[in-house]
């Protein structure tokens, strides 16, 4: 039996190269996502590790309680230095301060880069403990002096022995000489942000050091076992004590969370990939048991066991598995290389690395290259091992969608999984907690799509026959046939169109949620705030910065400016739980903000009272009338009564509270935001140059317009969107591979019944356009319902999302009709061999095969 099997594999290799290919994809994606991982952990380990080279002990301050960020972050005393320094056997040793710095460009703009300006470091006394190399000059030895990371040289144009201006804490700027220029070596560390070298005493006067952010030090000689402990004895109790290995090891180890995310997401469409080819390798393997019952019934009359028939067909789909696995693998090691791109779409920087290859990739694709080929080829392998020895002496007929007790039997199983599928996405949409709540609607799709998967040899025959009457109506007898052969096997059309389903069902639901979340936002920003501009300080990490009043004042005198507006924010507690206060002042809240109330007026908010925004959890469970206890950031408390509600959230905060009220709870602290209306009759481009003019002075101010932050919500749907079709290439890839796959079997399974019709007057060129037009017909029923399922579950997701702010529904059905024409339109593509193959075949040979 074993001769028979390979002799068979040989007879029909070129049937399984597309079966093959099939897998090749699967795990293609599958392996490249683990070697991707592989590759990008090694790279940030051996990048960012190099903050720690050449460092035997390194100490930190203690981590900011509270598990967040805290407003300001712990620091080690400068006399940290010192007391290292009187243990025995610690040879050189270096304070490191690092603190926020934005820097100016020659403009007099802030340098930023994703929003993010610049950082300061201390120079280092000892060049083997310094965290970057000195390219151009040297380190900064005196006041004034300062050196540039190399990046930034060269993209703001700065040499040795120019000028750059900082800003300080409190905004005011400082001209430093550039005496050197730093590299880094490959590390992204900083995250491509400016990097400024000064002196300590100037990190202490300009970026507002208050000591350490590590102290790091050298061993002299052998390093005696106790050394740790008795570096901890002089330090402080909370400090962070560490041997050089453990800090590289720390540091690398952070570094790797940055792709998690990405890793994660990869994963979960590597498995969607696996799915689809699974799909398409049971089918194929049915559609080949099919064509091979006489042969097998020959086996079993010259006295092949079931047995043995199952088992010769389980070999061959694990010789398919194991050449389709290898190659997979092969093809992971270019997917992975093309990973990086995505990363970094995805905003995850990554540093560049030959490419790691573990042996978990290679095991795992050869494991699932065999599990799923051999999984899927269980029922045909099952079917084949129950082909009676009497089937040789007859001709078998085409495989029907089964009997009328196998019809009852699927429609229950098929109720009873769609039942399940409903019950979880009413719990769902049921749900207070818009997160569970959209997991199980997610969850509950999943299980409806597999009714769908179930019950489609019952619903495909008779969607074929509607898409394709009117067509044969027209376009005459190739397209008739065409119909006539796509339903004549419902089982293995449904089978086939089920990958595809899978793939545009992904794509329609995302295209539908992404819409909605695009829709929603701008809906949620234009109608909240009726403004032309919103003026924030920018994102320099350094404390407590805001809106300088001096800047507020200007704008207020402009007259092409309409109103101007304050906002002030604060963090806060609200019955326990954290909330963000958010304050207008009262002109800005009857002129500069519009929200939808869903109960209460906002001329009720006085002292004493306070407003919520219905979307914030901490928010959800409160009425009209209820007390709360509010305690701010500054450990201030007061007890405010609700009389207002508004739908959904807001960037000025979750928890609406009085001018005076936020004065009382946060006395000091400028403003967080400015809201900016221009004077009726100004056009937008001279109210944005008037902005522009009064902030001349205020670097540190990011202007944003309505229009800017909507194109910026549009930019960042694309990206998603871009994203995830590419992630979904591959699932697409595997389902039109089945399709031609199946057309290919098909066509081979029909030759002599090809032979009559031309016999009988069909053209070539008519018999190609049957078989096109047949593929055609089976994307479209595929792409149909992977829309319409699509479709629905995208707007119960984006609905569940978004239960606390009434979204704005959008069907995108321009993308929606591109996606239809392109599943077409690549089956088509798909079919154009198989039909060449049919058309090319003599009529004479084709009738005399049997």
């Amino acid at each position: 039996m074993l001769r028979t099997t390979l002799a068979g594999l040989r007879a029909r290799r070129w049937r399984m190269v597309a079966t093959a290919l099939a897998i090749v994809l699967g795990v293609g994606f599958v392996a490249g996502a683990l070697v991707f991982g592989d590759t990008a952990k090694a790279a940030l380990y051996d990048e960012y590790a190099r903050a720690a080279q050449n460092i035997d002990l390194s100490v930190q301050p203690p981590p900011a309680r509270g598990g967040e960020k805290s407003r300001v972050e712990p620091v080690l005393p400068t006399s940290t230095v010192d007391r290292l320094r009187s243990v025995a056997g610690i040879g050189v040793v270096v304070g490191r301060m690092s603190e926020p710095l934005p820097l100016l460009d020659r403009n007099g703009r802030l340098v930023t880069n994703f929003g993010q300006s610049g950082v300061a470091l201390s120079g280092g006394d000892d060049p083997r403990l310094r965290g970057y190399d000195v390219t151009a000059g040297r380190p900064p030895a005196a006041a004034g002096e300062a050196a540039l990371d190399e990046a930034s040289a060269q993209r703001l144009r700065f040499a040795v022995g120019d000028r750059i201006v900082v800003l300080d804490t409190a905004q005011q700027r400082h001209e430093l000489r550039l005496v050197g220029v730093v590299g880094f070596g490959a590390a992204k560390e900083y995250a491509d942000r400016s990097v400024v070298v000064l002196t300590e005493a100037d990190m202490t006067a300009i970026a507002g050091a208050r000591g350490y952010r590590e102290v790091v030090a050298t061993v002299a000689g052998a390093t005696p076992p106790d050394l740790l402990r008795r570096s901890r004895a002089v330090l402080p109790s909370d400090a962070v004590v560490q041997s050089g290995d453990e800090r590289r090891h720390d540091i690398a180890t952070n570094a790797v969370h940055e792709v998690d995310t990405f890793l994660t997401v990869l994963q979960i469409f590597a498995g969607i990939a696996v799915v689809v080819a699974a799909f398409v390798i049971g089918n194929t393997f049915n559609i080949l048991i099919a064509q091979r019952l006489r042969e097998l019934a020959l086996l079993r009359c010259i006295g092949g066991s079931r047995g043995q028939v199952l088992a010769s067909v389980l070999l061959e789909a694990a010789a398919v598995g194991l050449v389709g696995g290898i190659a997979g693998l092969a093809l992971g090691l270019a997917v992975a290389y093309g990973m990086f791109s995505g990363a970094n779409a995805l905003g995850a920087a990554l540093p560049s690395h030959a490419l790691v290859l573990t042996a978990t990739p290679v095991v795992v694709a050869v494991v699932v290259g065999l599990v799923v080929t051999v999984a899927a080829a269980l029922v045909p392998a099952f079917r084949a091992g129950r082909v009676p020895p009497l089937a040789a002496l007859r001709a078998v007929p085409s495989a029907r969608v089964g009997s009328r007790g196998n019809r009852i039997l699927l429609t229950v199983v098929v109720v009873l999984t769609a039942a399940a599928g409903v019950a979880l996405t009413v719990r769902g949409e049921q749900s207070t907690d818009p997160k569970t709540g959209t997991l199980q609607v997610v969850a509950g799709g999943v299980v409806a799509f597999l009714a769908v998967v179930l019950l489609s040899p019952l619903y495909v025959g008779p969607l074929i026959a509607a898409l394709g009457w009117l067509p044969g109506r027209i376009l005459g007898t190739p397209a008739r046939l065409a119909t006539a052969n796509a339903r004549r096997s419902p089982g293995r059309t449904a089978a086939t169109t089920a990958a595809l389903m899978i793939g545009v069902g992904l794509m329609a639901g995302a295209v539908v949620l992404t819409a909605t979340i695009q829709a929603t936002a701008t809906a949620q920003l234009v109608s909240h705030y009726p403004v032309d501009f919103i003026l924030q300080p920018a994102d320099t990490g350094q404390r407590d910065v805001s809106v300088p009043p001096g800047a507020v004042a200007r704008l207020r005198a402009d007259r092409l400016l309409g109103a101007v507006g304050e906002v002030r924010l604060d963090t806060a507690t609200s019955n326990g739980s954290r909330t963000q206060l958010g304050s207008f002042d009262p002109a800005a809240l009857r002129t500069l903000a519009a929200f939808p109330m869903a109960a209460g007026s906002l001329d009720d908010l006085r002292p004493g009272t306070v407003i919520l925004f219905t979307g914030a959890p901490e928010n959800r469970t409160h009425r009209l009338g209820d007390h709360i206890a509010v305690v701010s950031s500054a450990g201030k408390r007061l007890d405010l009564t609700v009389v207002g509600l508004i739908a959904g959230t807001a960037r000025t905060g979750d928890t609406l509270v009085s001018w005076d009220d936020l004065t009382a709870l946060r006395p000091a602290g400028g403003d967080d935001m400015v809201l900016i209306k221009a004077a009726a009759g100004v056009p937008p481009d001279a109210s944005r140059n008037a902005v522009d003019a009064d902030l001349a002075d205020y670097p540190a101010v990011a202007v944003n317009s309505i229009a800017s932050w909507r194109d910026e919500i549009t930019s960042t749907v694309d990206q998603l969107i871009g994203v995830v079709a590419a992630l979904l290439t591959f699932a697409m890839l595997i389902a039109l591979i089945g399709i031609m796959n199946t057309m290919s079997l098909s066509v081979f399974e029909r030759t002599r019944e090809s032979a009559l019709a031309r016999a009988l007057g069909l053209t070539r060129g008519q018999l190609r356009a049957t078989l096109l037009y047949e593929a055609c017909l089976m994307a479209l029923v595929g792409a149909l319902v992977g829309i319409g399922f699509g479709v629905t579950y995208g707007w119960l997701t984006a609905r569940t999302m978004f239960a606390t702010i009434q979204p704005l529904i959008r069907f995108p059905y321009g993308q929606l009709l591109v996606l239809l024409a392109v599943a077409a339109l690549a089956a088509i593509v798909a079919a154009v061999l198989p039909a060449r193959r049919a058309a090319s075949a003599s009529i004479v040979s084709a009738m005399a095969e049997t």
